[in-house]
């Protein structure tokens, strides 16, 4: 993790002369390690807030993210459908039977819901048959709260190394876990009136 830190470090030296170049160069980062999956993304959405501003920043790590989050989706399906043909058909028939009436909103809440790391998010929705543009959209809304939450935090933060002390307390307020669980409640209802009609 240090070694990315001082990567943003040589961006934001960047970024201070060529703005622009060092949006992209941190857009297409951050696209590399979400098609990666790896953990520790809040924090570098945090940077994003740091160094680009809220609306630059938000734009930049939910677009990078959910393009980089389909890269890993599409791999995977590929991958689990070669190797573990058998398994994959198997649970991936069961999921999508239960889904199959609102798996838009199923998706959204997935995403919603914190804690679960972002590699297993998209292991477990790659073993689903849904199309690429509904992943898209569920990622794009689901993450939008949290990775939203996360950039404003970052634009507050004054010194680059205040950033490694960033915990899960910090992000989930009791406002954002409020909103998160209001956005739940209300696709929870949308499915149950879905399968009353």
């Amino acid at each position: 993790m240090e070694f990315f830190y001082s990567l943003i470090q040589d961006i934001l030296s960047f970024s201070q002369d060529n703005y622009f170049i060092s949006i992209l160069a941190f857009f297409f980062f951050l696209i590399c390690y979400s098609a990666f999956s790896l953990p520790g993304l809040l924090i570098f959405t945090c940077m994003s807030g740091y160094l680009f501003g809220i609306y630059y920043g938000f734009i930049v790590s939910i677009l990078s993210v959910t393009i980089g989050s389909l890269i890993f989706f599409i791999l995977s399906k590929n991958f689990f459908k070669y190797f573990f043909i058998k398994y994959y058909e198997k649970y991936a028939q069961n999921i999508n039977k239960f889904i199959s009436h609102s798996s838009l909103e199923y998706l959204i809440i997935f995403r919603l819901v914190p804690g679960l790391p972002l590699m297993a998010q998209n292991i477990t929705l790659s073993l689903l048959d849904i199309p690429k543009f509904k992943f898209l959209l569920a990622t794009f809304i689901g993450f939008t709260p949290i990775f939203f939450t996360s950039v404003i935090i970052g634009s507050r933060i004054k010194n680059i190394q205040l950033i490694k002390g960033i915990t899960g307390q910090d992000l989930f307020t009791w406002d954002i876990v409020l909103i998160i669980s209001v956005l739940i409640l209300f696709l929870i209802l949308k499915i149950k009136f879905k399968k009353n009609n």
